[in-house]
């Protein structure tokens, strides 16, 4: 009995299994990679997005400077795997989470966020108890409502504080313009991120003069970092779900010039009508967030139905589909399906190629 699924062909696989196309993956590393580079501005990919140690390695290679990820236990998978620069975006708020944090830094270079002065005085102290020096980047909002300071003013007190803070070092400034995503039309959408990464520039040009040095501006989802790539003054960017290009991001975001990489392989298990087929996937193997998934190697074919554990496939007349042959579906959202599987196998030329264990699956503190 063959114990890794490596050499095996697709057709021998189980099912469901998350594929990964390697080579539509390495292409899509390079367009990424490429434009950024080309624009001068560095790439710190969301490993939230694939939660894979491997693939962060994978993207380090092609130049990234580290990952962002949301968790602090995500920064230890990514820390013990060998990752040595990474930015926690996210809030950390509490004694034993701000104590691993800090116990962290031994590891890696693991940055965090704070937007308001009462996350700086207990990440200073667990800083100080562990003898290290933690890096903080100011959220600010701009525009998205979520979390973050507003304006200038709170954005240079609250580096100020940072800065004064013994065991903190103020890194920087963050902010998402993830409220610009969806934006339909490509010039009204140019002009939202343009005005959202302006307010996050403006919150630089503050803190500059206020006396502080400011080294990072980090910025940028996969669904808008063609157009954040473009703006002067923004020095990294966090895209990271664009390498798999999911229908949310081709669709949705309208991410151009990616081919998607990531799929479900799934097994037809009911023909109840001639006009509809199931299949052993449902929302606990693959996602339909903002898009329903997709059927490429059925044209005509639609998924108009997801439960638990089924798919509803509506069909195109005289569609030569029986129960055991397999389908592979393009998911709604790379993100939401990732969180759902153990490992995913990375194929080429019809076989796999890599098993990958995804190691910061369930790590929510």
């Amino acid at each position: 009995m063959q114990v890794s699924p490596v050499g095996l062909s697709l057709e021998q696989l189980d099912t469901p299994a998350l594929l990964l196309d390697l080579d539509a993956l390495d292409e899509n590393i390079a367009t990424m990679a490429g434009r950024l580079r080309a624009r001068g501005v560095a790439w710190r990919p969301h490993a939230k997005a694939f939660k894979c140690p491997a693939i962060a390695h994978r993207l380090r290679k092609a130049g990234a400077l580290g990952v962002t990820v949301a968790k602090v236990s995500e920064a230890e998978v990514m820390a013990a795997s060998g990752i040595d620069d990474i930015l926690i975006a996210h809030l950390v708020v509490g004694p034993g989470k701000l104590a691993r944090l800090a116990a962290l830094q031994r590891q890696a270079d693991v940055k965090v966020t704070v937007d308001h002065a009462d996350h700086v005085e207990p990440l200073g102290a667990a800083a100080q108890h562990a003898g290290v020096t933690i890096g903080v980047l100011v959220d600010i909002d701009i525009g998205m409502k979520r979390c973050g300071v507003s304006g200038c003013h709170a954005a240079v007190a609250l580096a100020r504080h940072v800065a004064e803070t013994p065991g903190l070092r103020f890194d920087g400034l963050m902010g998402y313009e993830g409220h610009t995503l969806l934006i339909e039309d490509p010039e009204a959408k140019r002009a939202a991120v343009e005005q959202a990464i302006g307010r996050l520039l403006e919150a630089k040009a503050a803190v500059l003069e206020a006396g502080l040095d400011c080294p990072i501006v980090s910025a940028g989802g996969s669904g808008s970092y063609q157009y954040t790539a473009e703006i002067p003054g923004v020095t990294e960017l966090q895209a990271g779900g664009g390498i798999f290009a999911c229908n949310y991001y081709t669709q949705a975001c309208h991410v151009v010039g990616h081919r998607p990489a990531l799929s479900v392989l799934a097994t037809v298990v009911s023909r109840p009508s001639p006009y509809r087929a199931i299949l052993d996937i449902g929302r606990k193997s693959i996602s339909d967030y903002r898009t329903p998934p997709t059927l490429p190697s059925l044209p005509g074919c639609v998924v108009s139905g997801l439960s638990a554990e089924h798919t509803t496939v509506t069909l195109a007349p005289d569609t030569s589909l029986k129960i055991g042959d397999r389908v592979s579906v393009i998911p709604g959202y790379s993100d939401f399906t990732f969180v759902l599987h153990d490992r995913v196998l990375g194929h080429r030329l019809g076989r796999v190629e890599a098993a990958w264990d995804l190691l910061g699956r369930g790590m929510l503190q």
